[in-house]
């Protein structure tokens, strides 16, 4: 009995260290099981990570270069596959597209991009982590001015402004505006110039045309040519101004070491990969049925001016103008055309005389900024024009020749005035002349305002006193200051549409002629004499222009040189950032 009781005990213990043996077991097994899923999700967190950064460094590499397509020999970065950091096992994929026209009228400063990175193991791709981002180019220039600028309701701005001095703007700007002042509305803010971090293209003759093959320019007009070539570059030259006459495509770059006068229709300037599509050292003028289509970035060392009678000018990557950019109306009897500043709107049919300029009385005036050399010293003088006014028994200024001062109407000018200060008369015209003896003014008879069409002529030569005829009559006045000697004097500028007291013009204004002698009645009215002349604006233009200026960082990006000769990119785009990024 002793005996069995003792195996059943050896039996139970057995039993127990079994249990035990398969409890630690079991236990060890689930550790190591643990330890397992662990460390593969481990090792997946750390690729993962590591295919996001590759990812977001995808993003970051076309950000680079389309910022800098100086770098690419097609027109941006479109992406590219197998892309490494460093050599191993991963890669990404980039794909880079412009955004389209229908996103919006700067949408060529906005690009979509898709970033996928992933690991190669054995020709399989694993650990994909793929990003699709919107990059925006911001601030873009689209048109810079180096002084004061007006631009009329007849331009279109896509892209950001840049000017140094006062922008007044009737103009749709679809971007920013960098100015020191700004009068008028735009679609995005207005900025302090000193917020702009981009400097001038540094774009001279010589370095170009000792940079690239030369094609020399004899003739001083072209028309219907085809010069250049954009692969490889070639750069056209003309020392001395040129006229583009019509149909004239230049391919590579022009540089016109003078005037550029664009005078009839179908002129496209292309550029060539990295180089301006157009450098001109003195003006760029638009004249009367003149037509300019550029791919690329254009500089212009003064001034550009473009007639309200233009067929359409386009410039498709960026203009930079070291003076300004002003649309204007013809002088045919000179080369001083006038600018236009506001938004009149244009008669072409509608005048006295085939068309006229309708002035809104608030804000729209022409001014001429030279005629101080033509007027200034002459010893007699006519001026004379056709005038509509929508109001009467107000004072309206129709033409002046000085920024009006206070009061003061003591320059050669011609306006409506409310009531006469002199005579008593009401709804009266004053028209007065500054010379180096004095100045003096007249004042016509009362009720000679009307809102019908009227011709108004001042006359005058030394040692008389100021003749005012009105529709071919010549006006008895109730006040004339008498006779003045000398010859013109304080001629600032000439101004249609703006007078003394700061009065703007309101209605419309016609066939404007200034003569260096004092006309007899029959050769004012009503058939005009063409003897003297020396200012005529005819006002007849279409008003059809159709200015239009569109930032193109892919077309405008050049490559310049320093001083040193060191070979440096620019671009048009002083920064980018993504407008959104989400991982797909």
């Amino acid at each position: 009995m002793k005996r069995i009781k003792r195996r059943k005990q050896k039996g139970a213990a057995l039993l127990i260290v079994l249990f035990i043996v398969m409890a630690v077991t079991i236990l060890s097994l689930g550790f190591l099981s643990r330890s397992d899923v662990e460390l593969a999700c481990g090792e997946n967190m750390i690729l993962r990570t590591q295919m996001d950064y590759l990812a977001e460094s995808g993003l970051e590499h076309a950000k680079g270069l389309i910022l800098n397509p100086q770098d690419v020999s097609s027109e941006y970065w479109q992406g590219g596959v197998g892309q490494q950091l460093y050599s191993g096992d991963d890669y990404y994929d980039v794909n880079v597209t412009r955004r389209d026209p229908c996103d919006g009228p700067t949408y060529r400063c906005n690009y979509e991009i898709t970033s996928e990175a992933y690991r190669n193991r054995n020709g399989e791709k694993i650990g994909r982590s793929a990003l699709r981002a919107e990059l925006r180019l911001d601030p873009c220039i689209a048109l810079w001015t180096g002084r004061d600028t007006a631009v009329t309701g007849a331009v279109i701005v896509n892209g950001d402004v840049y000017c140094n001095g006062t922008l007044t703007s009737e103009a749709v700007i679809n971007g920013d505006v960098f100015a020191g002042v700004l009068s008028g509305s735009i679609a995005g803010q207005y900025k302090a110039v000193g917020d702009l971090l981009l400097q001038w293209p540094r774009v001279t003759i010589g370095d170009f045309t000792s940079h690239y093959n030369v094609e020399t320019i004899s003739t001083g007009s072209l028309d219907g040519e085809t010069l250049g070539s954009c692969s490889p570059v070639r750069v056209c030259y003309r020392m001395g101004d040129l006229v583009l006459a019509g149909n004239v495509q230049i391919n590579g770059m022009l540089v016109v070491d003078g005037h550029l006068i664009i005078r009839g229709d179908g002129n496209v300037i292309t550029a060539g990969k990295n180089v301006p599509a157009l450098l001109v050292t003195r003006d760029l003028v638009i004249e009367d049925g003149g037509g300019l289509n550029v791919d690329g970035l254009v500089v212009v060392d003064e001034d550009m001016q473009i007639s309200a009678g233009s067929d359409n000018v386009s410039v498709l990557g960026g203009l930079f103008v070291t003076g300004r950019l002003a649309e204007t109306t013809a002088n045919s009897s000179g080369s001083n055309d006038a600018v236009i500043y506001g938004d009149p709107i244009w008669h072409p049919s509608g005048g006295q005389i085939d068309g006229a300029l309708e002035f809104d009385g608030v804000n729209d005036k022409v001014e001429e900024a030279g005629a101080d050399s033509y007027l200034n010293g002459l010893s007699a003088i006519t001026v004379s024009l056709w005038v509509k006014s929508d109001v009467t028994g107000q004072d309206r200024g129709i033409l002046f020749t000085s920024e009006p001062i206070g009061g003061a109407d003591e320059d050669l000018g011609i306006r409506y005035d409310a009531s006469g200060a002199f005579g008593g008369g009401v709804a009266v015209i004053k028209a007065s002349i500054r010379t180096t003896w004095g100045y003096t003014q007249i004042e016509s008879t009362s009720g000679v305002q009307t809102t019908g069409w009227q011709h108004l002529a001042l006359v005058w030569e030394s040692g008389s006193s100021i003749k005012l005829y009105i529709n071919g009559q010549l006006n008895p006045l109730t006040y004339d200051r008498g006779a003045v000697s000398g010859t013109v004097s304080g001629v600032q500028k000439l101004m249609l549409g703006r007078g003394t007291k700061g009065k703007y013009w309101d209605g419309l204004i016609d066939d404007v002629r200034i003569y260096n002698r004092a006309l007899d009645v029959n050769d004012i009215y009503p058939t005009p004499s063409e003897v003297g002349l020396v200012g005529h604006w005819k006002l007849d233009e279409e008003g059809t222009s159709d200015i239009s200026i569109t930032a193109a960082p892919s077309k405008a990006a050049i490559v310049i040189w320093s001083e040193a000769g060191v070979a440096e990119k620019w671009g048009q785009a002083a920064g980018a950032f993504f407008r959104s990024i989400e991982r797909r």
